[in-house]
Formats: structure tokens, sequence, C-alpha cells
């Protein structure tokens, strides 16, 4: 059974962006395994940061069990604060993850996507691109290898982003966007906190927005529901999956450069599973 790994920023960061491919990894038996960096204990309103981290743990927790998440993995750094840590200690805990879990496909934030402004998004992207050559290298943190771990490389590197620049594949996710949905409507306090920096943002352009104000504290159902399903019509549209088809878009790769000389001179490893034929890989 393969593994694919999602390493989400924040708990509502793997839903929001690929919930639905998660979703349906999980269904066709891939094990999912979602790293939460930060503890999100920032992201909420009107509560203290001690509940604002334990509502968020359990909603992160109640998403992951909707989108078939097998197994998470608490970092607990703190939230909005990873411009003030060390880039050489972050990618030493995706390096780290890398080889234990050895991931046939791993999720993250585009370090090459326009429009990021949150800047656990960007550290993150960067921490995880890095990282996906150096777990290969023998001379970085063998300290690892005391507890057994081995250099490691992914074969599937899945990038995801607000505005990608050049997405390169759209995945079909029609079956699994109601469980994307079910999966996001759990993070209650970061949706909650959304809507409110909405309110106010509306508010300064002296404007407001009786939905927002009535999802502020009401159902968010419906809100959530046409938000996502409008996103992946429009995905699925742009990447001529055909009428009525939802999906998610990504930057997804391989072997870069190299793909044409795996394609032409690589023959099958004894013993080992197939891999995953997939299109529109670079």
């Amino acid at each position: 059974m393969p593994t694919a790994m999602i390493i989400s920023p924040h708990g509502d960061d793997a839903a929001a962006f690929c919930g639905g491919t998660l979703a349906r990894f999980a269904a066709e038996g891939w094990k999912v395994v979602l790293v939460r960096v930060t503890d999100d204990a920032r992201d909420a309103v009107g509560l203290s940061m001690e509940e604002a981290l334990r509502r968020n743990a359990d909603e992160m927790r109640a998403g992951a069990a909707k989108l078939g998440v097998a197994e998470i993995v608490e970092l607990g750094f703190p939230t909005d604060s990873l411009e003030d840590l060390s880039h050489g200690v972050l990618r030493e805990r995706m390096v780290y993850l890398v080889r234990k879990y050895r991931p046939y496909a791993l999720f993250s934030f585009d370090p090459d996507q326009r429009g990021e402004t949150n800047r656990d998004h960007v550290r993150v992207a960067e921490a995880v691109a890095e990282s996906l050559w150096v777990s290969a290298f023998d001379l970085h943190y063998p300290e690892h290898f005391k507890e057994g771990l081995e250099p490691f490389s992914v074969c599937e590197h899945w990038f995801f982003g607000r505005e990608l620049p050049n997405a390169n594949h759209v995945e079909d996710v029609t079956d699994s966007l109601e469980k994307k949905i079910d999966a996001l409507l759990c993070h209650e306090t970061q949706l909650r906190h959304m809507v409110h920096q909405m309110i106010l943002q509306a508010r300064t352009w002296g404007r407001r927005l009786p939905m927002l104000e009535a999802a502020l504290d009401g159902d968010k159902s419906a809100l959530v529901s046409m938000f996502l399903t409008e996103q992946a019509r429009a995905v699925a549209e742009a990447g001529n999956l055909g009428d009525g088809r939802m999906g998610e878009a990504f930057r997804l790769e391989r072997f870069g450069a190299f793909e044409p000389l795996f394609q032409q001179f690589s023959e099958p490893l004894p013993g080992a599973e197939p891999g995953v034929e997939r299109e529109g890989i670079d």
C-alpha cells in the first residue's frame, strides 16, 4: 500500500487545498499521513489561545477522519511565527519525516506560487521543496540513521497553492468533493476566524455582506459548499475534464527534465510494487 503525505502548515490547509485528492487516494487504499506543522493557537476570534489550540486540534482530527487520514503527525510550532524559525530547523524536520514515512507522493504548498501572503505557507513550501532532494543525501542529518532511517527520495511531488503559475495536472475529485466539503466544515473555529476577517474588511470598505454575518455564528455549510463547488467546477473546466466534473489543480513533478530518460530506459525493479502511471508529469 503506497503512502501519501500531506505537509499542512495549518489544520485546515489539507482539506481546503487538496482534500478531494487525499480522500480519493484514501478510498483507493493509500495510507494518508497528515503533518500539521503549527499549533493553530492564534487562528480564532474571541477565544483564549489555550481554547483555540484545543478546539483547532479537535477539529483537525475530525476533518482528517472525514478524508480517511490514517495517521496525524503534530510538529507543534507556534502558528503565524514560522518566519522567526530557522530554515535549517524546519528543513531538518521535513527531511526526517520523509525518511521516516517514505511516502510515494508528497503534497505541499508550491514554493513558486503567486499571491501568497501567509508566511507560514511560504516557509513550509520552501523547506519541503528543499527536503525533497536533501532527504536522499547521506551526508545530511546522519543522526537520523542512528534510528534506523535511510536516505530516501519521494517519487511524486504534488504542489498546490492559491495561484499556480505552472499547474500541469488536474485531479478529478467529482466523487470525493463531498468529503472535502465535510472535512473543511469540521474546522468551525478557523472558518469563523476567516469569516470574521472578511466582515472586518468589508466594513473598512463601507459595506456589509448579510450572508457572512449570518454565517459567523450560524451554519456555514451553504457558504463553504458554494465556494468549494464553484472552485472545483472552474478547475475542471480549465482542465477539460468534461461537463459536470470537479477538479483540483496541482504542479505535479516526478523526474523533471529527466522524465524522458526514465521513461525510455527504466525497467521494473524485481520484487518492487509497480509505480503509478500518471499524465501531466514534467
